[in-house]
């Protein structure tokens, strides 16, 4: 792959469903990491989920001002990073937990504004992870970084921050995102120039398809990780994919002699994919698992008194045992089974539904006429969608752009949904006035190092807004 985006995105939330994106940054960047091109967007909260989580102002300084007032709405914001996004052909994605964060709130903001969701792994395009490949570049060459330590527990720290400092990558204002992409390019050029063979890994890994084609094979595969500061090396050895989600490769880990396994019945197999003494681990070929040669396993604490001749020789039974892995694939269909019976989705928002299939191609033509469509023409539009997530979705991108153009009884029923969502004393997933209220208090109660300034702030904005809400609700 010849480019790669490097990007961040900042946000009002955790919960990628019902947070909105408030800015984006990314830079362009040849395979040799020469700039190409870059950005810098800002925008408005969504009307629908109106509440930001107060530690995500503090943390990532956006302003009150800017979430209510910035000229960009969350659909412009959002329209521009997709327009961006493709106008750069086929790229590697890479973000720092982009992964386990951004690609979420990526994938939510497309949604949730009736574009296509899937935007960094599709049309040529892959994704990787910076942290990810930090992780294990740390793990099998201990002496190529200065790894940071937390005051607080003395673990190994990673946060993006810290690990800059240390190593000297410049990262003038962390949690803006244009200087954690940065910092991000900086961690990825440390990577390349110190462990080269973990970087060219790491590319080979960004396919699913290369995953699922490496691990297929009588081979044993090293993968180290850190989680809270602790190193983990496993070293593995594929049995099979799930036959109801092929992107899950399970497999087993060789520290165990596979023999133990094989006469174990459903009951007993299934107590050993959790707790201490676990030996069948998941790898996601979707998600860039980097797979190291062996030669890496040996130098681990875990491993360090094992021969690599037993480990082949495990492997090797492992793998010829065509009777464990039937056995195996049942018992993952029952688990899948017993999983969907005991989940009621008849509740769950839409939000939730992102990964619920794909609308019609008949629904997809509709949705870019929509777009494409006058202001005055887009409700009739949408009405004829079918998918009910992207007819909701349509209609909550005129409810934000367009208000006018909605029938009357609509907008003010939307108005209304929007207050009680927000002003009940339940519990939501997302964040309400009352769980604002309470991490503000929180906050002055047992933060230490606050900018109590920002704070009063953010605190005159959600009273503000807890008084509007009332008013849309009384109507």
């Amino acid at each position: 792959m010849k480019k790669i985006c490097i990007y961040d995105l900042e946000t009002t939330g955790i919960d990628a469903a019902f947070s909105s994106i408030v800015q984006a940054a990314a830079i362009c960047v040849d395979e040799n990491f020469n700039e190409i091109e870059r950005f810098d967007l800002r925008g408005r909260m969504k009307k629908e989920y109106p509440v930001p989580h107060p530690k995500a102002l503090l943390v990532n300084g956006v302003s009150v001002e800017q979430i209510k007032e910035h000229k960009n709405s969350n659909f412009s914001l959002i329209s521009e990073i997709q327009k961006n996004f493709l106008s750069w052909g086929e790229v590697l994605f890479i973000g720092y937990n982009s992964i386990g964060f951004d690609e979420h709130h990526l994938r939510q903001g497309l949604y949730q504004s009736a574009l296509p969701p899937y935007i960094t792994n599709t049309n040529g395009n892959a994704r990787g992870d910076a942290l990810k490949v930090l992780h294990s570049a740390a793990a099998v060459y201990p002496n190529a970084f200065v790894r940071p330590i937390n005051d607080d527990n003395g673990k190994i720290s990673f946060q993006l921050e810290k690990f800059a400092e240390a190593n000297n990558i410049n990262h003038e204002k962390a949690h803006d995102a244009l200087s954690d992409v940065e910092a991000t390019l900086g961690v990825c050029s440390l990577i390349r120039e110190r462990c080269a063979e973990v970087w060219e890994s790491s590319l080979r890994t960004v396919s699913k398809q290369n995953v699922h084609q490496e691990m297929d094979q009588d081979k044993v595969f090293c993968i180290s990780r850190f989680f809270r500061g602790k190193e983990y090396t496993h070293g593995l050895a594929h049995i099979t994919k799930n036959p109801s989600y092929e992107n899950h490769i399970y497999c087993f880990d060789l520290k165990f002699d596979p023999e133990m396994v094989f006469d174990l019945d459903r009951v007993e197999l299934k107590k050993l994919f959790k707790g201490k003494g676990r030996c069948f681990h998941t790898v996601k070929a979707n998600e860039q698992p980097i797979l190291l040669d062996e030669k890496f396993l040996y130098q681990s604490a875990e491993y360090q008194d094992e021969k690599p001749e037993i480990i082949q020789e495990r492997m090797k039974k492992l793998r010829s045992n065509k009777n464990f892995k039937e056995k195996f694939t049942n018992l993952l269909i029952d688990m899948q089974e017993d999983k969907s019976l005991s989940q009621d989705q008849s509740d769950k928002p839409l939000e939730l539904k992102i990964y619920d299939g794909f609308p019609s191609a008949k629904d997809n033509y509709l949705m870019t006429d929509f777009h494409a469509a006058v202001p005055e023409k887009k409700y009739d539009i949408a009405q004829k969608i079918s998918d009910i997530r992207a007819q909701e979705f349509a209609k909550r991108v005129m409810y934000n752009e367009y208000p006018d153009y909605l029938p009357k009884n609509e907008l003010k029923k939307r108005n209304k949904v929007v207050a009680e969502n927000h002003l009940t004393l339940e519990d939501r997933p997302w964040c309400t006035i009352p769980k604002a209220m309470q991490a503000i208090d929180d906050l002055r109660e047992k933060e230490k190092e606050v900018d109590f300034d920002r704070l009063e702030e953010i605190d005159i904005f959600i009273q503000e807004l807890k008084e509007k809400l009332e008013a849309d609700l009384g109507e």
